[in-house]
């Protein structure tokens, strides 16, 4: 019956210590995940996204064909371009108009085309 004994003592001292090197195991992860969590740029980096920062364009203008509508067209004496409000009118536009429009802002911006 002792060894019995000896059989189930050795086996909870093995189970234990297994236990106790999950355990260690466990804070071990959770102290990484704490960190993962403090600062978001370890996780993303982790799920495979790329850190990626442009500067922001200094002499870009908006885009007029979009309904960006600042100074873009509206240069040098105050003259302007007609230009069409709805996409029936776009649409309906020849391309010598498009054309016509494109030289005629060119030449209110002092560009040469």
């Amino acid at each position: 019956m002792s060894d019995d004994v000896m059989v189930l003592v050795n086996t909870l001292i093995s189970k234990m210590e297994s236990m106790d090197g999950d355990i260690h195991q466990l804070r071990e992860q959770n102290h990484e995940l704490k960190k993962a969590m403090s600062d978001p740029s370890i996780l993303l980096k982790r799920a495979g996204f790329v850190r990626a920062q442009t500067p922001a364009s200094e002499d870009v203008w908006g885009d007029p064909l979009r309904g960006d509508r600042d100074d873009v067209i509206v240069k040098g004496d105050g003259a302007s371009i007609t230009m069409p409000t709805t996409n029936e009118e776009w649409h309906e536009m020849e391309w010598d108009d498009i054309h016509a429009m494109a030289e005629e802002a060119a030449a209110i911006e002092g560009r040469n085309v």
